[in-house]
């Protein structure tokens, strides 16, 4: 992206869910079907305040496999992002409100640190030599940027921002 020009955060969310998805940085699938639980979550827990939601009817919605869901929610609970309700109106409900809950801390919370390369984490004995160290550390620092300031409620938004608009048919 050239520097200079003013860049809407839109367009940094597009280019940055396009690295996310390329593997160019390693983003888990259990952080991005994370992400896509959470965001329903958010939904539901909007449409029905205080009342916990069912894993199934995440998993339902989502299309994501009920165990795996299962095993994602009891690590974001002991994250601290989640609670469990239990009993036959058991579920889970926000620990945190989802606009203090940003997309970086549930990557890394399920995958670690965001490393595109080792030098990032300061493995690299070339580290001062090395041209290509800066960029890549350039490279996380955009990401991390993205990422930590992206909550679960603004990719909410941008969820009914995309089921709002028009479908289009291409011949």
């Amino acid at each position: 992206m050239p520097r200079g020009r003013p860049v809407s955060p839109e367009v940094i969310l597009d280019q940055a869910y396009r690295v996310c998805h390329s593997g160019a940085v390693n983003i888990s699938a259990k952080s991005k079907y994370a992400v896509r639980a959470l965001v329903e979550l958010a939904e539901r827990a909007e449409a029905a305040p205080g009342k916990p939601v069912r894993l199934g009817d995440i998993a339902e919605t989502r299309d994501i496999p009920p165990q795996f869901l299962e095993q994602l929610f009891s690590s974001l609970r002991r994250s601290g992002f989640l609670r469990s309700h239990r009993g036959a109106s058991g579920g889970f409900s926000f620990a945190r409100r989802p606009e203090e809950i940003t997309v970086l801390e549930i990557v890394e919370a399920l995958d670690g640190l965001l490393s595109p390369a080792t030098c990032t984490q300061g493995e690299c004995e070339r580290l001062d030599g090395c041209g290509a160290a800066g960029v890549w550390i350039e490279a996380k620092q955009a990401l991390e940027e993205v990422l930590g300031h992206t909550t679960i409620a603004a990719l909410l938004e941008r969820e009914r921002r995309a089921r709002a608009r028009p479908a289009m048919y291409y011949i």
